[in-house]
Order: C-alpha cells, then structure tokens, then sequence
C-alpha cells in the first residue's frame, strides 16, 4: 500500500526544470527572480521537500508568469 506522501508524488505533476529549460532559465535564475532561497527552489525540483508554502507558489508563478494551474498538473495513471 503507498503512503500518502508516495501517492501523491505520482499524481501531482510538479516539474520545474520542465518550465524552466524552454525559458533557458536555471534554478539559481528563478531563485533570484522569485526571491525564493536557491536550495529551496533546489528541494522543490528534486521533489525531495514535504510541503510547500503557497507564498512560494505566488512567487514562482509571478516569476514565471504562469497560474498555478500550470505549475502544478494532474498525472492520470488510467
């Protein structure tokens, strides 16, 4: 049985460096466009943090200017 947090990983897209890479940007550049510290942003791609504040997610999109709809996506395991 997966965990909670194991179960989400697989449904929650969260793909940073995917919106990053056609923008030619690298995680040090949306750290100091978003104001967000580099090994948070670093966590955050790596997928290795256990929660994210939604101050963060403001600030990435604002960064990025994209909504969070696009930041964040919905993985269909049909």
């Amino acid at each position: 049985m997966l965990s909670l947090e194991s179960w989400w990983l697989k449904v929650i897209r969260f793909d940073l460096r995917g919106l990053l890479i056609p923008r030619n940007l690298t995680l040090r550049d949306l750290s100091e466009m978003s104001g967000i510290n580099y090994w948070t942003i670093t966590h955050m791609s790596q997928r290795t943090y256990k929660s994210i504040k939604i101050t963060d997610v403001e600030k990435i999109c604002r960064a990025l200017d994209i909504t969070p709809n696009e930041l964040f996506g919905y993985e269909s395991k049909r």
